[in-house]
């Protein structure tokens, strides 16, 4: 049977929202209509069901098959192997050797959990890590359990076999140790070797309607999965995730996600400074805060939040009225750079980031003063671990639309893993100025649905934390008139702690006065014109 176009009324777009938000808690804005009509057309032409309205009938009965293909249409199955730079150093060396130590003193038992895995990278990449931190596992009781709510994508996973894209983030060494490549060109094909297949156990889980695995869990990675989610479902989420990790344990989400206003529990952990820093959270019960802050070789502690009021640098003539007509803190985007503009954030939705980079490169060149563009590839990039690369490309971004919030988002975290942490300061600075001129309710696509205010306080939060440490920095490197005469830093100045490893794409100029801070990579979810989220890394 042929496909036949489907456009959703607004009655069957409600139905079919509510039964997927019922079904497993996915939310989908009015901007995700054209994506699930084309879900929706696809599973009609597969099954031969006449019309959306039978089809709805179908899908509405719990414990239909039919429910699961759905989403599995619906969700996006495209990650990466050592996605995250940042976050991938982190684990490698700081988490992973520290929960390794506590596990050797305790019956040497660790167990992981991938919520969310998708078609299996991510959970992988970590069993890699385990190998090679743990090469003699002899007595040694390690699982990684990896789950997620679409069938296709556990079926790709535990075959183990993999494309070009998806290694491309592995270094040669890595790629030549765990996986076991053939074929040439198109058709080459990576399989994950046994060694790494053996330390994880794939199941199907609903993240809403299940309960996690039993308690004593050492880490948990739920990255990029509760931007998709609504607030409520994701406080109830974090709270069994919080119940499930054992004292010490930790947790890791994505890029664009964070748990500011959602949960307290947590303790917010900085690994590493400037390049390859990332933030991640902790499980710490009752613990006094300079034991806090001394947990984990290399962390920092980031508990102390105390907002700070900053003036952005001053903007162009006509640059804020310019921005009261657009998502807030996305680049302008002219009519003329459209066209390029939807098939970069297409392949950007897809996990297509080195296309999505060749082809904002191509159009950037064609069209150089369209800040979007350049916002685009420095996205992307920056998705691909360059930041180096991405720099260049933010700074022209934010140059041509001052007021962009979420360019001098990106471009924060960029300065900052690249160890410029005073300029990083700088942009977070008029990251939060920017984004928090919009009205209180505006929401981007850029951030999955969550508030850009929201987002505004945390720069705010992060900025102050950074210029604590620059201070800090400062007074270690001048010795000033004597020690006695020192201002006292030891308690919360004007400023405030990081909160949150979210991060979107953004951009800076060289010229810019207003900097940005450190985030762990930077990844959101924009438009996309087949499918509409995705389950997992």
């Amino acid at each position: 049977m042929t496909r036949t176009d489907v456009t959703l009324s607004d009655a069957e777009l409600d139905r079919l929202r509510h039964l997927l938000a019922e079904a497993a808690g996915l939310v989908f804005e009015d901007s995700r209509r054209d994506s699930l009509s084309y879900s929706v057309a696809e599973r009609l032409r597969l099954t031969g069901i006449p019309d959306v309205a039978s089809y709805l009938r179908v899908v509405s009965v719990p414990g239909e098959p039919e429910r699961q293909r759905l989403l599995d249409e619906v969700t996006i199955q495209e990650t990466h192997f050592f996605r995250n730079p940042p976050q991938m150093q982190a684990l490698r060396q700081h988490v992973l050797p520290e929960l390794i130590r506590l596990a050797s003193t305790k019956g040497r038992r660790l167990r992981i959990w991938s919520a969310g895995c998708s078609t299996g990278e991510e959970p992988y990449t970590i069993a890699m890590m385990l190998r090679e931190l743990l090469p003699n596992m002899d007595g040694w009781d390690v699982q990684i359990l990896a789950t997620d709510i679409s069938e296709g994508a556990l079926t790709a996973a535990r075959s183990a076999t993999y494309n070009d894209r998806a290694v491309q983030l592995a270094s040669a060494e890595e790629r030549e140790r765990f996986f076991i490549t053939s074929g040439e060109g198109p058709n080459r094909v990576h399989q994950v070797r046994q060694e790494v297949r053996d330390l994880v156990r794939f199941s199907h889980h609903n993240l809403v309607l299940e309960p996690p695995p039993d308690g004593g869990l050492d880490l948990v990675l739920c990255r990029n999965v509760t931007i998709y989610f609504g607030r409520e479902t994701t406080r109830a989420l974090v709270r069994r995730v919080h119940t499930a990790l054992r004292d010490g344990g930790y947790l890791f989400i994505g890029h664009s996600e964070t748990l500011w206003q959602i949960n307290d529990d947590f303790r917010l952990v900085s690994f590493g400074v400037g390049g390859g820093s990332a933030y991640v959270y902790r499980r710490l019960d009752a613990a006094p805060l300079v034991e806090r802050r001394a947990a984990g070789a290399g962390a920092r502690d980031t508990s102390m939040t105390v907002e700070r009021r900053t003036n952005p640098r001053r903007s162009r003539p006509g640059a804020a009225r310019r921005a009261e007509q657009r998502t807030p803190g996305v680049p302008a985007a002219a009519a003329p750079a459209g066209v390029a503009v939807d098939a970069v954030r297409a392949a950007m939705a897809q996990g297509h980031y080195e296309e999505a980079a060749r082809l904002a490169r191509l159009a950037a060149v064609a069209d150089p003063l369209q800040a979007t563009l350049h916002y685009l590839l420095g996205h992307a990039l920056i998705d691909l671990g360059r930041d180096s690369e991405a720099l260049p490309a933010l700074r022209r971004a934010v140059y041509l639309d001052p007021v962009a919030g979420l360019a001098h988002f990106l471009l924060a975290g960029s300065l900052a893993r690249s160890g410029d942490i005073a300029a990083a300061a700088r942009e977070y600075r008029a990251a939060a100025a920017t984004l928090g001129r919009s009205p209180d309710d505006a929401h981007a696509p850029e951030l999955g649905g969550r508030s850009v205010r929201e987002l505004a306080a945390m720069c705010a939060q992060i900025e102050g934390q950074l210029s604590r440490q620059v201070d800090d920095d400062v007074g270690r490197t001048d010795p000033g008139p004597s020690r006695g005469n020192q201002p006292d830093r030891s308690g919360p100045r004007a400023g405030t702690a990081a909160t949150s490893s979210s991060s979107t794409r953004s951009s800076s100029t060289g010229s810019s006065s207003a900097g940005t801070a450190q985030t762990s990579g930077t990844q959101t979810r924009t438009t996309q014109t087949r499918t509409t989220t995705r389950s997992g890394r």
